[in-house]
């Protein structure tokens, strides 16, 4: 716009032209706030996402672990569960991951692992 009013003429004096570049460095100044605040809630809205993915992938894990307890051979008997916490157990995982896993309390997991010692 500055360059065509300077063109034609219609600027008038440096004084005025001045002013009107100084307007449009404000106006691009003002979009590209807006812009950056787009950007802001863009990567907010992604780092909600990743966080979400994060948590579905947790679960995931979670339930491949238990699929891969529950395919243990017939003679486990009545004591599946036992052993189940104690093959979780030795693929190296922690009280509370195995509670989490089995949806356990905490103190029974211990209980039974100290038990199967």
């Amino acid at each position: 716009m500055l360059k065509k009013l300077l063109r034609t003429g219609q600027a008038g004096t440096k004084e005025t032209a001045k002013e009107l570049l100084t307007l449009e460095i404000s106006e691009i100044g003002e979009i590209a706030e807006k812009l950056f605040t787009r950007l802001d809630e863009k990567i907010n809205t992604l780092k909600s996402i990743e966080a979400l993915a994060d948590e579905k992938i947790g679960i995931l894990e979670k339930l491949l672990l238990r699929v891969e307890n529950i395919n243990l051979p017939a003679d486990y008997g009545t004591d599946f569960r036992h052993r189940e916490i104690d093959a979780l157990a030795k693929k190296g995982l922690k009280v509370d991951e195995i509670a989490s896993i089995l949806d356990m309390p905490r103190g029974e997991v211990e209980l039974i692992l100290s038990l199967s010692r």
